[in-house]
């Protein structure tokens, strides 16, 4: 099947194609749910715990406890359902899956500089700690964010220019080389030409050749005569 609309066509069997639709949603719902499952630790103070042989001082949400492994390992199952698509489809559509990484740490990131800037209640100030791990977690994230990006221009044929313009310079025209002129007959071979032909002309008038064969064979000489 293929499908037209874009800058790029994607010819691909429609199975590769939902199996990576589908993967770009598990993806998406697994970044989503740890998101939140951060966010709900945050709100607790940052740290928690849950079952083992001592009791913890704070009690992990169930949520949390559910929704994080089950987050982690969809979103291993949405990549490979992603690269397995990927593989039957024409096109950089492979490198997608590689936005990952950055919009995992982007969004964790955000979450530490959000809650360290303004903590929940009960802390005192900002939190320095949750600060300097949202700015790490931001370049842990933004960084690859630029390589994947420029990566997935390269090959897609972009470029980017001062004015905006994307410029494509066509190949001149191929065109057939011409042909060597043809060398001309030497005066050496101009002579035993002329003296063919006459020897030609006196066996048609011995009537050794008909005048078809004559012509024939004049037409012949002529030829090699023209330059």
């Amino acid at each position: 099947m293929a499908v037209v609309g874009g800058p790029r066509s994607i010819d691909a069997p429609i199975g590769r194609m939902i199996a990576y639709l589908l993967g770009v949603a598990v993806l998406a719902a697994s970044i989503t749910l740890l998101f939140l499952s951060m966010r709900a630790v945050l709100d607790i103070g940052g740290a928690c715990a849950s079952g083992g042989p001592y009791v913890p001082r704070v009690e992990c949400p169930d949520a949390v406890v559910a929704m994080t492994p089950l987050s982690i390992f969809a979103a291993f199952g949405g990549i490979g359902l992603m690269l397995w698509g990927a593989a039957a489809m024409s096109g950089p559509w492979a490198g997608l899956a590689f936005l990952a990484w950055p919009a995992l740490f982007l969004s964790l990131g955000w979450n530490f500089l959000e809650y360290g800037f303004f903590p929940p209640e009960g802390a005192d100030g900002w939190v320095w700690s949750w600060i300097f791990c949202g700015v790490v977690f931001v370049l842990m994230g933004a960084l690859p964010l630029v390589f994947v990006v420029g990566a997935w221009r390269e090959a897609t044929g972009e470029r980017a220019y001062g004015g905006g313009r994307v410029v494509v310079r066509r190949a001149p025209p191929m065109t057939s080389a011409p042909s060597s002129p043809r060398p001309e007959t030497t005066p050496a071979e101009h002579d035993d030409i002329v003296e063919r032909l006459e020897r030609l002309a006196a066996l048609r008038r011995a009537g050794d050749i008909t005048n078809d064969e004559y012509e024939l064979t004049k037409a012949r000489l002529l030829r090699q005569e023209t330059p």
